[in-house]
């Protein structure tokens, strides 16, 4: 038996970016090579093919699983093979019902955004998301209670050495809450352009830590600009949507 966690909370198999997301949303289970589907009775409800379920329900391969705005691709989770459901989950709807239903299916398929998955990096047991910051690629810790982007001295005398960073992008003295919960002050930058895979976002304001053995930090509120995104903990892998 397989089981896949879904919701908001980082500690789940999959973590979903939306705001209707429950922290503990919901469950997969695979056994004996069916699936069955249960909702941990979240605030905002699961929906299988856009209908609201209750507790428990059998899930078929071809069946579209929503959690607010966000369609999850579950059999890429256990790498199902997408057929038909069996004819008896029709049984007493009529003719022109299912042609509807399924013209709905087949339209909400192809109107699926196109998936990019970036493979995170894991090192002494610390994931990092590779990035590009003004074309320098710098590998930085996702951090969920950080908002913007911080680097150390050590990277942005890198990006200074490589003219990728100027006099010009200093904005100013910027102060933060350190790791230790103190209180400190650091340069507050321009960067020109972050990108995670072939994502980009422009003018992205970020704090250079007066620290050279400081992780490279991005924070939560920079990363959703990007778009929804979950992240697969059982294959080390962000998602964006």
């Amino acid at each position: 038996m397989k089981v896949i966690t879904i919701g908001r909370d980082l500690e789940n198999d999959i973590v979903v970016n939306d705001s209707k997301a429950s922290r503990h949303h919901l469950q997969i289970i695979c056994e004996g090579g069916h699936f069955r589907i249960v909702d941990f009775n979240s605030t905002n409800g699961t929906f299988v093919n856009d209908q609201k379920i209750s507790g428990e329900i059998a899930l078929f391969p071809n069946d579209i699983v929503r959690i607010g705005n966000t369609i999850l691709p579950w059999q890429t989770y256990f790498a199902v093979r997408k057929t038909k459901r069996p004819a008896l989950l029709y049984a007493g709807i009529t003719g022109i019902a299912v042609a509807i239903l399924v013209a709905a299916l087949v339209f909400i398929h192809f109107q699926k955004p196109q998936e990019t998955r970036i493979k995170m990096v894991e090192a002494n047991g610390v994931r990092y998301i590779p990035m590009k910051i003004n074309g320098q690629e710098l590998n930085f810790v996702f951090d969920t209670g950080a908002s913007s982007i911080c680097i150390s001295t050590l990277e942005a005398i890198v990006l200074v050495k490589n003219d990728l960073l100027s006099e010009s992008d200093i904005i100013g003295q910027e102060g933060y809450i350190d790791a230790n919960g103190g209180f400190s002050v650091g340069t507050k930058i321009n960067l020109k352009t972050v990108q995670i895979g072939n994502k980009e976002l422009q003018n992205v304001d970020a704090t250079i830590i007066e620290n050279p053995n400081a992780a490279c930090l991005l924070g939560q509120t920079v990363l959703s600009r990007f778009g929804r995104y979950t992240i697969d903990n059982k294959k080390n892998e962000i998602i964006f949507k």
